[in-house]
């Protein structure tokens, strides 16, 4: 079950066979918002959970007779003596409001529970833990000043702490401000293999291979990101795709997209001549295992299907191409 916060987006994905019976409520640790994140068999729909009611109200204690009062003499059993009907009964005094809130029970609201709630040994999806002080959207996309400090610090975010970026990745906040800061990392790595080739330390690429050193510098810059961003929509539809396949998509396609975008700061690394390629798509690789499996709460093993089924169809397809030409 995904229980996601209507309120700011903040969403975790449990296993609803192991919440409480009861639980029906939930507040949300980032913005505090309280909500009904599901209907219980019986109930109606939008019923009230039940308040914490009192014990019951202290019974009026009986007036004291006077000391010189002679006792009435009954051959009936003696009991208390009733309140006199012209006065009202007593009434307790009203609880303190948070002392009310400190002793009701928290049975339908189980939202910090939700963390300890594991799945044979591997963490509940979507559970991961975050601190409640820093906004659930990347830095990258709050900040309304302040640009290359706001990059730098999501950069480091998300290679320093991926289990946390990505667990607490929103979707609704559009696809450019995630494209951006791709292409941020896409146009520096293009920028220095425009210098390496005017230097002549790389080859240039097939594309631009006939040109001059400056024009193949310009066309560099140009058709590089174009040719990366292409691939990064197609690559994120096909994993997408098996997302869907093998039921593990639960932010759609905006956070399957997220998700590989922020993974590429790997790609950095691409700026360091030849050994910066191996080592970029290495580290791609294993951050966008982490960041499709914390985003959408799925599993190790549903994410690494997703991520090799499609290279062994792609080399399958290959495999046979190269078979059917050879042959012709």
């Amino acid at each position: 079950m995904n229980i996601t916060c209507p309120s700011c987006g903040f969403g975790r994905t449990v296993n609803e066979a192991k919440l409480p019976p009861k639980a029906v409520m939930a507040t949300c640790p980032k913005c505090q918002h309280r909500f009904k994140f599901r209907e219980l068999p019986g109930q109606p729909a939008g019923a009230n959970v039940p308040q914490h009611e009192p014990s019951g109200p202290a019974q009026p204690a009986a007036p004291a007779a006077p000391a010189d009062a002679p006792m009435p003499r009954d051959d009936r059993p003696m009991h208390a003596a009733p309140a006199p009907s012209s006065e009202a009964p007593a009434r307790p005094a009203p609880e303190d409001p948070a002392q009310q809130q400190r002793q009701a029970p928290r049975e339908d609201d189980l939202w910090k529970e939700l963390e300890a709630l594991n799945d044979d040994g591997d963490e509940a999806p979507g559970t991961d833990a975050e601190d409640p002080g820093q906004t659930s959207l990347p830095l990258w996309e709050s900040a309304t000043s302040g640009y290359p400090l706001a990059f730098a610090r999501t950069f480091m975010q998300v290679l320093t702490n991926p289990k946390g970026f990505f667990s607490a990745m929103p979707v609704g906040h559009g696809f450019m401000k995630p494209l951006l800061f791709f292409l941020v990392i896409i146009q520096a790595v293009a920028l220095s293999q425009s210098i390496w080739q005017l230097l002549g330390i790389m080859p240039p690429s097939l594309l631009t291979e006939g040109l001059g050193h400056t024009a193949q510098a310009a066309l560099a810059l140009i058709l590089y990101p174009l040719e990366v961003s292409l691939f990064l929509f197609m690559d994120t539809a096909i994993n997408h795709f098996f997302l869907r396949l093998f039921k593990a998509d639960t932010k759609g396609f905006e956070g399957t997209f997220r998700a590989e975008a922020y993974s590429a700061a790997p790609m950095l690394l691409m700026i360091i001549p030849y050994i910066g390629m191996p080592l970029a798509m290495i580290g791609a690789t294993v951050y966008k295992f982490l960041g499709l499996r914390h985003v959408h709460g799925a599993s190790s093993k549903q994410v690494l299907a997703v991520l090799v089924l499609p290279m062994l169809l792609a080399l399958a397809v290959a495999i046979v191409l190269t078979l059917v030409t050879g042959r012709a």
